[in-house]
């Protein structure tokens, strides 16, 4: 049996999404545990550098980043707000999220582009792991010295806002040209 060069390529993006956003995950939640905060954020730029050079579609790599950032940004500073969990410390202050957390929402965006592209078109499977995943490895970051304190409220908060997050930035990876679906993905985010 024979592959083709395409479909190689497709599942070299993906593996390549994948591993990126695991390597942004350790490396900002290991560093933050550490003290070494700024350790997120190198690792994202380095991420997205990689993501942004080889992708088909910079624009869509950079706008699904931004708007992860900027999810991010809001649900993480109502959470530091309302103090139901502790994060380690980071810039710019406690009233805002750390900016290494941010981090972990970037890699997430980028890796939702490609990694998870065999979601699109499936909403609520991509708003159940989402809800699901992401309480999980919010518990394994604090688990591992990230963070500290985290009320029951933080994790439903957690849950609710990926079950959101989650298919919209799915779905927005695929809105711009060149988004099609991975291998298994729907390019028709309404088909059934």
């Amino acid at each position: 049996m024979t592959v083709s060069f395409p479909s190689w390529c497709r599942v070299a993006t993906l593996v390549r999404s994948v591993v990126g956003f695991k390597a942004v995950w350790l490396c900002t939640v290991l560093g933050a545990a550490a003290g070494d905060v700024w350790l997120g954020p190198l690792a994202l730029l380095a991420f997205a550098g990689v993501q942004t050079f080889l992708s088909g579609n910079r624009r869509r790599e950079l706008l699904v980043l931004a708007s992860g950032l900027a999810m991010g940004l809001v649900m993480e500073t109502i959470v530091v707000r309302a103090e139901w969990v502790s994060y380690a410390p980071g810039w710019p202050d406690s009233i805002l999220a750390p900016a290494w957390i941010l981090a972990l929402w970037g890699a997430f965006s980028l890796m939702s582009i490609d990694g998870l592209a065999w979601l699109r078109g499936r909403r609520i499977l991509a708003a159940v792991l989402g809800a699901t995943g992401a309480p999980f490895a919010y518990f394994s970051g604090i688990v591992l010295g990230a963070g500290s304190e985290a009320e029951v409220a933080f994790y439903v908060t957690v849950g609710l806002f990926y079950a959101a997050a989650t298919p919209l930035l799915v779905e927005l990876g695929g809105a711009f040209k060149g988004g099609g679906a991975a291998p298994g993905g729907r390019k028709n985010p309404g088909a059934t």
